[in-house]
């Protein structure tokens, strides 16, 4: 028995690979999809992106105070 390593940039060569081994009904063994590789500075970004959705403060303030500026119309079980 042959065994043979390609390694394929683009999918649909990968795609057209694969028919051919259906055709000749050969088998595939194993497909290790690819794993792109991210540049430091685009990793940075994405952290930076992300610590700045988790800050301690709260983005609408005190949700006590918000609700009772936006129902003066009605008179809410907890105010006096």
């Amino acid at each position: 028995m042959t065994n043979i390593t390609l390694q394929i940039e683009k999918e649909d060569d990968l795609r057209l690979i694969l028919e051919l081994i259906r055709r000749f009904n050969l088998a595939v063994v194993q497909v290790n999809p690819k794993v792109s590789e991210v540049q430091p500075s685009e990793r940075q970004r994405m952290i930076n992106f992300i610590l700045s959705y988790t800050s301690e403060s709260t983005s609408f303030g005190d949700a006590a105070t918000w609700q009772q500026q936006e129902r003066t119309d009605r008179v809410l079980p907890f105010q006096a």
